[in-house]
């Protein structure tokens, strides 16, 4: 229950008990107060907190020329580094603070002098220092070298050099600025401290309500413009800030009327709308928002793909079969995932369905790391699709032909982390497979391809996916041998490069590929057909003691 709804409430069961009621409920409720919570009763009660001297301008002051002192590097921390070396061969630089000069000791004391300005209801001069304890950078000098390097005030606390609660004193800070301010000012002054400190992350608006000497007036009217403000701003944070805004002023259903108004901006109030009615087991709500987003928003918002994925939950435990076709077929369009692939598979008339997704994945525009901007403002990111995804969507679509002669006519045989025939080789070796179930290498081989292609499906795992897909294709034994006949080369040209490469650390990936390609071999009827083949690789490599210590745990 947020604030606003709880202080209703509040105020509504106040209203409606005599003064004997207030003083039995008060009585109770200390009677029932544990032993080590009693002196902060009592004080709430007699609305006393721990007295508060009002600080000397003389200290004020100091602190003011301390914080000079800091700006000019004329206090700072000492420091000295090494290069430590781990499992890794790379080595991390550490730092050793000192602090010769005690900054964490008198920043501490500051940020105590601020606040108790603060429950003095001294607002402005509370925000002010508040504000520029926040700002500071300090100085850290290295001895050895002389180098100079700028710490934040997050970082002097990870490094346990100052021992401040950074939430409290934003929440602190955030206060009094509501005091200080108003209108246009209050929600610029606020949207700036989000914007700018990363402490401000876990923090919602209206946990500053709940800090302080008093009640905060004007609240309600402070939320409708906090709220129009944030729907002209851009950006996850502002997108985040204006769901848990909406949320507040009018629940759920004010954060779905918002989200029309604004789906443009910020179509994430969509998705956590579906996710509230979910959470809520709101089936039917779930579904007439998610379709209400689907039908508004880009085809390819990934996004939107991400809600038809929550609107596809909700119309499963309805029972409602079209909804969960237009769901599968709308989140890959928007985000063209291997398991938004693969599941469209389980869909009737399938094969049109998945034929010209697949036609629709070879001309997206290939992924690229996203530019600072859009790791801002990952709710407007739009569907892309690496080469490695489109030739496994390929893949899966049965051009199987195709593939193969992209692999033939790649020679790589290391490297293969970061190409695609890490993910096909196997994927073939898999697909001759004729089990209903994959037996051991098989299971591993499949689940490296899981994490590879690091899709997330909540419904099924990627391995029930494959195996209904594969139970849907069918391949002529001509077709079986020409892949077999290729895969046997290919795993041989692989393990030659990297067992007699000598890469020890990856000797469990051509021993994965070898064993379940001897499983391959058995379902099909060849007699000892896994033993046989793991034994030409144990003989091949007989002095290479560690890889066949991976060909004998996957035996």
């Amino acid at each position: 229950m947020n604030y606003r709804d709880f202080m209703k409430q509040v105020d509504d069961s106040l209203a409606t008990v005599s003064e004997e009621e207030k003083d039995d409920w008060i009585r109770e409720t200390a009677r029932k107060t544990h032993e080590t919570q009693r002196q902060k009763f009592l004080d709430s009660l007699m609305n006393i907190r721990t007295e508060i001297n009002y600080p000397a301008q003389a200290v004020i002051n100091e602190i003011e020329a301390w914080c000079e002192e800091i700006e000019n590097q004329n206090i700072y921390i000492e420091c000295t580094g090494y290069e430590a070396y781990g499992e890794s061969r790379y080595g991390e630089w550490i730092n050793e603070y000192t602090d010769v000069f005690e900054v964490g000791k008198t920043l501490s004391e500051a940020f105590q002098t601020a606040e108790d300005l603060l429950y003095l209801k001294e607002y402005k001069q509370s925000h002010e220092l508040f504000e520029r304890l926040c700002s500071m950078e300090f100085t850290a000098v290295d001895v050895e070298v002389g180098e100079e390097f700028e710490l934040e005030l997050e970082e002097l606390i990870a490094e346990d050099l100052a021992d401040i609660d950074l939430k409290d004193s934003m929440l602190h800070l955030m206060y009094a600025a509501y005091q200080v301010f108003d209108g246009k000012d209050r929600v610029n002054t606020l949207y700036r401290y989000f914007i700018s400190w990363r402490m401000t992350e876990s923090i919602k608006v209206e946990e500053v309500f709940i800090v302080g000497p008093e009640e905060l007036h004007g609240i309600s009217a402070f939320m409708e413009e906090w709220i129009s403000y944030l729907k002209k701003k851009d950006g996850d944070l502002a997108g985040r800030l204006l769901t848990e805004a909406c949320m507040y002023q009018g629940g759920v259903h004010h954060l779905v009327e918002v989200a029309q108004s604004v789906s443009k901006r910020h179509p994430i109030l969509y998705k956590n709308a579906c996710e509230y009615y979910l959470r809520e087991a709101a089936f039917l709500d779930c579904e007439k928002v998610g379709l209400q987003a689907i039908r508004l928003l880009p085809q390819k918002l990934v996004l939107r793909g991400q809600i038809a994925d929550l609107t596809a939950k909700a119309a499963i435990q309805l029972g409602n079969g079209e909804t969960v076709k237009e769901c599968y077929e709308a989140a890959f369009y928007a985000e063209s995932t291997i398991s938004h692939y693969v599941r469209l598979f389980e869909l009737p008339g399938y094969e049109q369905i998945t034929r010209q997704a697949a036609g629709f994945a070879a001309i997206l525009p290939e992924n690229r790391g996203p530019s600072f901007r859009e790791r801002k403002n990952e709710q407007l990111r739009m569907n892309t699709l690496s080469e490695e995804r489109k030739k496994a969507i390929h893949f899966f679509n049965q051009e199987f032909d195709e593939v193969m002669k992209q692999c033939q006519n790649s020679k790589i045989q290391l490297g293969w982390s970061s190409h695609f025939k890490g993910v096909i080789v196997p994927l073939f070796v898999l697909m001759l497979n004729k089990n209903k179930q994959l037996p051991k290498a098989g299971q591993k081989l499949l689940k490296g391809i899981a994490i590879r292609l690091g899709d997330k499906d909540e419904e099924k795992s990627f391995t029930e996916r494959f195996l209904y897909w594969k139970e849907k294709i069918d391949i002529t034994d001509e077709q079986y041998e020409t892949y077999a006949a290729w895969l046997q080369k290919e795993i041989d040209k692989r393990t030659e490069s990297v067992v007699g490469g000598g890469y020890r650390k990856s000797y469990y990936k051509p021993a994965e590929l070898i064993a379940a390609f001897g499983e391959a071999m058995e379902s099909s009827g060849e007699a000892n057909g896994k033993a046989e083949w793991v034994e030409h690789f144990r003989k091949a490599h007989s002095r290479k003691r560690a890889f066949k210590a991976e060909l004998n745990a996957l035996s």
